[in-house]
């Protein structure tokens, strides 16, 4: 005897079983199969039920009208339920299942076009958000803060998360993802796979304990603080970079550094319990210490660089939009 034909699975012919209530026809039995609603369906579906008229539907659909009645009997046979009932041969009305497919349709579509609409935004660099690590003295300048409202004025669907960081950590951090853009002491180069510019160039400022004779002066010249016990930061926080104190002092002249802090705030305080001066970038002016005697430094060769640094040949549109703009705000005068 001949074996039974295989199954060609390329080829499946499948009958809906009507199933009828009440002597209405309230919905189809389908076995299941390969076929996928599509967003298409969607619309013909919601064009028919604002309509309720076949005719009108094709035409604002730009389609013909058995087009249109194959779509959706299609989509009828995918979801085992009748959705229309003909009151004439064009005018249709919604049955039951199918004002409860409408509400999910509208909402299915109304979402359908938010998707679009974002990812839209996000490939021009509109939405997403975006990691920023800072140091103090861009806190305290106002520069970050600043920077991040008008952005944001133009870009007011991005979000940003927002975390104080060293300027080492910022360097680990956006090498492995976890930051976008940091705001840093700028250094020498930067390391591997990381680019960055210089976004402000801050004049540096001697901290002097109230009580020493420099306190009573307005101005502080380098030469008048080469001979001063000095409270520097600590060697990790210095190591190549230009430091503040370095940048005052005459070439091949080491300051006296009589302590090292651990960070600025700690430094802060060795000044003002006088156990010597300091030399610090403008924006920790505006921190009211007691003890604490700022002075403007004339004449110095350098001056205290802050820097946006972020990753080489960033893909995402959004950071990439940040960086560009950034890049425009920059203060070097």
């Amino acid at each position: 005897m001949p074996g039974r034909p295989k199954s060609n699975s390329a080829l499946k012919i499948v009958f809906a079983t009507p199933k009828v209530i009440n002597g209405v026809l309230a919905f189809y039995e389908v076995p299941s199969h390969n076929v996928s609603m599509e967003l298409r369906h969607l619309r013909y579906f919601m064009a028919v039920a604002e309509e309720l008229h076949f005719a009108r539907a094709a035409a604002r659909l730009n389609i013909a009208a058995p087009t249109l009645s194959q779509q959706i009997g299609a989509l009828e046979s995918m979801l085992g339920a009748k959705l229309f009932t003909r009151k004439t041969k064009t005018a249709v009305a919604l049955t039951h299942p199918g004002k409860r497919f409408l509400i999910e349709a509208q909402a299915t579509l109304r979402q359908a076009a938010q998707a679009e609409m974002v990812g839209r935004q996000a490939a021009r660099g509109h939405t997403g958000s975006i990691a920023v690590g800072f140091i103090l003295s861009a806190g305290f300048s106002g520069l970050m803060s600043s920077t991040l409202v008008k952005f944001k004025k133009t870009h007011p669907d991005v979000t940003f998360q927002i975390c104080r960081m060293l300027t080492f950590a910022q360097y680990k951090a956006i090498a492995d993802g976890s930051l976008d853009v940091g705001f840093s002491q700028a250094p020498k180069r930067y390391p591997s796979g990381l680019d960055g510019f210089i976004i402000s160039r801050q004049p540096l400022w001697a901290a002097i304990p109230e009580g020493h004779p420099l306190a009573a002066r307005k101005k502080i010249t380098p030469a008048m603080l080469l001979e001063e016990n000095f409270v520097a930061l600590s060697m990790e926080l210095e190591t190549g970079f230009w430091g503040n104190i370095a940048a005052i002092m005459p070439a091949g002249v080491s300051p006296r550094i009589v302590e090292r802090a651990p960070d600025a705030f700690t430094l802060m305080t060795l000044v003002a319990a006088g156990v010597g001066v300091s030399v610090l970038s403008e924006p920790f002016t505006h921190i009211a210490m007691p003890g604490i005697a700022f002075r403007k430094i004339v004449g110095a060769v350098g001056t205290a660089d802050l820097a946006v640094v972020h990753r080489k040949n960033e893909t995402a549109p959004v950071v990439a939009a940040y960086i560009d703009f950034l890049r425009s705000q920059a203060r070097l005068g």
